[in-house]
């Protein structure tokens, strides 16, 4: 899905976790409708992506407190903010490991923290700007095997809504969208049982499992002008399986 139907022409954006997946979906979005886009990942596939889109590329991890500021001084500062970094660890909720539970926390919530904190005074300076956040369905929907996961998202999404009621004044504008089942690098485990992907088919409204291209459009749609006056709200983009 290509970004024609918006016009982000002449403007500047930072979208983390853009070397493949959701990620690379909305950054190949942005591109197409006009934006200069940099896409920052630790995935060496970043250069790749970066290239097919006509983006530019900044390999890094979020890990690093300092390097999200450090892009953003470079470019000059963003207009439009993806923060679709994420990473997924499936284990029953008392049994993960410490390790996995930081890192949870450290890369979902942490990193998308660290990188709006950076881009404020830019966005200020620029008398505003939009930023999409990539939650979960598991948000707000208990799904065993990810509960962890799932409260870390929960928390990503209360951030986006808290940050909106305290940025609001400055013409800052943050919402986020809550994918169900997307076919990616993060559930390809998951996805790979046929007998498990059916099922999960069976259970979703609409009656498959999403595409990365599928969360563009309404991506998109939170970042533009056509939601001027849409802010602290998380959109589900699950095919209808939280109603199911």
């Amino acid at each position: 899905m290509s970004g024609a139907r918006f016009d982000f022409a002449g403007r500047d954006a930072l979208v983390t976790g853009g070397a493949n997946g959701i990620g690379a979906a909305i950054a190949g979005g942005l591109a197409a409708a006009g934006a200069r886009v940099r896409l920052l990942d630790r995935d060496p596939a970043v250069a790749r992506t970066a290239t097919e889109i006509g983006a530019t590329a900044v390999q890094g991890d979020l890990l690093d407190p300092g390097l999200p500021g450090r892009v953003l001084d470079e470019m000059g500062g963003a207009d439009l903010l993806v923060l679709a970094a994420g990473v997924q660890v499936r284990s029953a909720a008392a049994d993960i490991a410490e390790e996995d539970w930081r890192r949870l926390g450290d890369i979902n919530l942490g990193g998308a923290y660290r990188t709006v904190r950076a881009a404020v005074p830019h966005l200020r300076r620029r008398g505003g700007g939009s930023v999409l956040a990539v939650s979960s369905m598991s948000a707000d929907r208990a799904v065993a095997g990810i509960v962890p996961y799932g409260a870390v998202k929960a928390a990503l999404s209360h951030l986006i809504r808290g940050l909106a009621v305290e940025l609001g004044e400055d013409g800052i504008r943050l919402n986020g969208i809550a994918p169900g089942y997307v076919r990616s690098a993060m559930t390809e485990p998951l996805l790979a049982d046929p007998a498990r992907a059916a099922r999960i088919e069976e259970r979703v409204p609409l009656g498959r499992i999403a595409e990365p291209a599928e969360m563009v459009g309404p991506a998109l749609f939170l970042l533009s002008d056509a939601a001027a006056y849409v802010t602290g709200q998380i959109l589900a983009v699950d095919g209808g399986y939280a109603l199911s």
